[in-house]
């Protein structure tokens, strides 16, 4: 196994993002996706007029799209050049320009170039905490930006489901490492980090912030989305009924736990 530099493994991945090729493959899981996250996206949203939001981790930009024509100023991070390159590109042929204030290629665990409490929003979903180097470095980092009473809604990978994962696939090799750690190695030489839902919470606790929501994003589903998965959410009353369990049972705690993705959303202190 090689271990590949994480910049130019996301270099390498901006294009096949760019085309909209993976959400074609992922067909209505992503709408899936996009659903259980901004229902707790938008009641946090803060007032348009003189708001600003970051979107950090942000790959070929998502959030921007829905924010943008709401009239939000929003800044767009990666770690990722060409992710961000993209980004841009994919902005202007929308027309949103006016409305992304700044392109960064920014490691989450180091946004120093970001100033103190400058955003009302921060938006760190697609598992940046996962994939960073350091993942406490990087909730202090979303802390420091955000301004007193703002938010971060943030989402990451859970290290139970992770490892019935591992033991479905007969994959055992790591198993005790995840669950003892949280680490694990990729295929791809990348190592990540799956948390415990209350180690999740503990990160944001530690800086003070008051935890909002804890959730399950898509519960049942694996990341990425199975073929089959995909293929029954063609069948409308499938996804209204996927749709609505979600809905209902996102904050349960034994869900929680089985859930590939957690959810967060955490406030700073006034």
């Amino acid at each position: 196994m090689t271990t590949e530099d994480p910049r130019e493994y996301w270099d390498k991945k901006a294009a096949t993002f760019a085309s909209g090729e993976r959400g074609r493959r992922s067909g209505r899981s992503r709408a899936l996706y996009e659903e259980s996250c901004w229902r707790y996206i938008e009641p946090v949203l803060p007032p348009i007029k003189g708001s600003l939001i970051l979107e950090t981790g942000c790959g070929t930009g998502r959030w921007v799209y829905r924010l943008a024509p709401m009239g939000y100023q929003v800044v767009l991070s990666d770690l990722s050049t060409e992710m961000i390159r993209h980004a841009s590109e994919r902005v202007k042929k929308r027309g949103m320009s006016d409305q992304v204030t700044a392109y960064h290629a920014l490691d989450i665990c180091d946004m120093h170039p970001l100033s103190d409490e400058g955003f009302d929003l921060v938006l760190a979903l697609g598992v940046p905490l996962t994939l960073c180097s350091d993942p406490r470095r990087a909730v202090e980092e979303c802390y420091r930006v955000t301004r007193p009473g703002g938010h971060v809604v943030c989402d990451a990978s859970n290290r139970f489901r992770t490892a019935l994962d591992l033991a479905r696939e007969n994959d055992l090799t790591q198993l005790a490492g995840v669950l003892d750690t949280g680490r694990i190695t990729r295929q791809t030489g990348l190592t990540q980090h799956h948390f415990m839902p209350q180690e999740l919470a503990s990160l944001f606790q530690a800086k003070g912030m008051e935890i909002l929501h804890l959730a399950a994003v898509c519960p049942f589903f694996e990341f990425p989305t199975t073929k089959e998965h995909v293929s029954i959410l063609d069948d409308e009353e499938t996804f209204k009924t996927v749709q609505d369990v979600f809905r209902r049972y996102s904050e349960d705690p034994n869900v929680i736990a089985l859930s590939s993705r957690l959810l967060i959303v955490a406030q700073k202190k006034p």
